[in-house]
């Protein structure tokens, strides 16, 4: 036996918790490099630019996670729901399988979940909507009606898909025939928060619920995108946590079917989607929650093959991203997460064209709403989308206005500037090259046209 603050523990017991707080700490760890170590993400720069410019709702998703940036920034905003997710995750565990020792299992475990490091690194609206799930989760178990309305209906403002836990406790309803009273008092409470944004959409033809189910189930899917979603749950959720969720969910204690509900609903909504449509690894992430609480009762052996299946998984990726060794003919984590700040040449046109008359530039376009998020970002201009790519929330802002006379660039990584562009102004040079580089590796060529004297 060890004694830890005066109370007899099982050496076996204390040992185990020393496990889970070491990966608990690796994580925390790993999170902070990331945050510190790696460039504005681009969908992060898009985010932010929505906390410019605050609303109930968004083109492709609902507000939370723009007050947040507005309120603390970018990547402190993700910092803070990953740490609150994982504290959430060992309360609700505690709950659940009345064991601390329990506990400290789902919470390491979620720490090094790989899709937890991602949203815990990069605001995105997975950040919110995973610790407030779990808070709405927890809310349900503990039948706290109140405190669970309130979560459910900041889940709705983080991510539509937060609707899925709704249909879980649905069906954990049916599945045990009783609805608690109270139940409908969470459900008005969720409706009430959630209420501005129907209206948002609603003022503007429904563009964002329209959006995500065109992006969600619409498109060309298969089985080659159904098997690109299974290699991303691989990934992202771990190659042990997965089957391990689906063992949970299957055969998990009956007293906990609303968590074997949570962990299988997303994974399921998901998985026919992408037989729809080529979808996103991370759509699923919710469902891991309630994964990692259920492996967490399980025997020690599969907590310990999924919580370093998983780390490997981190270690190897984040390893890449702060010093990488390999090469790859196309490395889409390092140049999706490296050499941005370049752009802030963009707002020193002089040192693109130097035989160029000077003259302010008026307005940044870009083909893609990352790319002009990032140049907003990082060089303070005024931006706007062109060239007919996919739509985003540029659409629904008004249009800059150019001044008769006044100078644009537009920059891209290989695109010309459109016809329906170069035709509003007088003359375009170009394209000048702007190199971006990371420990020594191109990770970015930019090239950049100006767009002389506006008609």
């Amino acid at each position: 036996m060890r004694f830890v603050r005066g109370v007899a523990v099982p050496a076996a017991q204390s040992t185990s918790r020393n496990l889970c707080l070491a990966l608990v700490a690796l994580g925390a760890g790993v999170r902070l490099a990331l945050a510190l170590g790696t460039d504005t993400y681009f969908d992060e720069a898009y985010y932010w630019q929505w906390a410019r410019n605050l609303a109930w709702g968004y083109y492709d998703h609902p507000p939370l996670i723009a007050w947040l940036i507005a309120a603390v920034d970018i990547r402190p905003a993700a910092l803070l729901c990953g740490a609150g997710t994982v504290a959430a995750v060992w309360g609700l565990a505690r709950d659940v399988h009345g064991s601390a020792e329990a506990a400290w299992r789902a919470a390491a475990l979620w720490s090094v979940v790989p899709v937890a490091i991602l949203a815990g690194v990069w605001a995105t609206p997975d950040s919110p909507l995973l610790l407030f799930w779990t808070l709405a989760l927890w809310a349900l178990w503990r039948e706290r009606w109140v405190l669970a309305g309130l979560a459910s209906g900041l889940a709705l403002l983080s991510k539509y898909p937060a609707v899925l836990l709704a249909v879980a406790f649905l069906a954990t309803a049916v599945r045990l025939r009783r609805l608690p009273a109270g139940a409908w008092v969470t459900a008005l409470l969720g409706v009430l928060l959630f209420l501005p944004v129907v209206l948002w959409n609603a003022n503007r033809e429904w563009v964002g619920f329209a959006f995500q189910l065109r992006h969600g189930l619409g498109g060309t899917g298969g089985l080659e995108s159904f098997a690109e979603f299974l290699g991303g749950q691989l990934a992202l959720g771990g190659p042990v946590l997965l089957p391990l969720a689906g063992v949970y969910a299957l055969r998990g204690p009956r007293e906990q079917f609303l968590l074997r509900a949570a962990a299988v609903l997303p994974l399921l909504f998901f998985g026919y989607a992408a037989l729809r449509t080529r979808g996103e690894a991370n759509w699923p992430a919710a469902a891991y929650v309630a994964a990692c609480v259920g492996v967490a009762g399980m025997r020690p052996v599969w907590f310990r093959a999924a919580a370093f299946s998983g780390l490997a998984v981190v270690l190897a990726v984040g390893s890449h991203l702060l010093f990488p060794l390999l090469r790859f003919e196309r490395d889409v984590p390092l140049a999706r997460t490296h050499g941005w700040a370049t752009l802030s040449t963009l707002a020193e046109p002089a040192r693109l064209f130097p035989d160029a008359e000077a003259k302010e530039i008026a307005i940044v376009y870009a083909p893609s709403y990352q790319l002009a998020s990032q140049a907003a970002r990082h060089a303070g201009v005024f931006v706007d989308t062109a060239g007919g790519g996919r739509k985003s929330q540029y659409d629904l802002w008004p249009e800059p206005v150019v001044a008769p006379g006044q100078d644009a660039l537009w920059y891209s990584e290989g695109p010309e500037p459109p016809e329906e562009l170069v035709q509003r102004f007088t003359a375009v040079e170009g394209p000048v090259e702007l190199p971006a580089e990371f420990r020594g590796r191109r990770v970015h060529t930019f090239l950049v046209w100006r767009l002389r004297g506006a008609r």
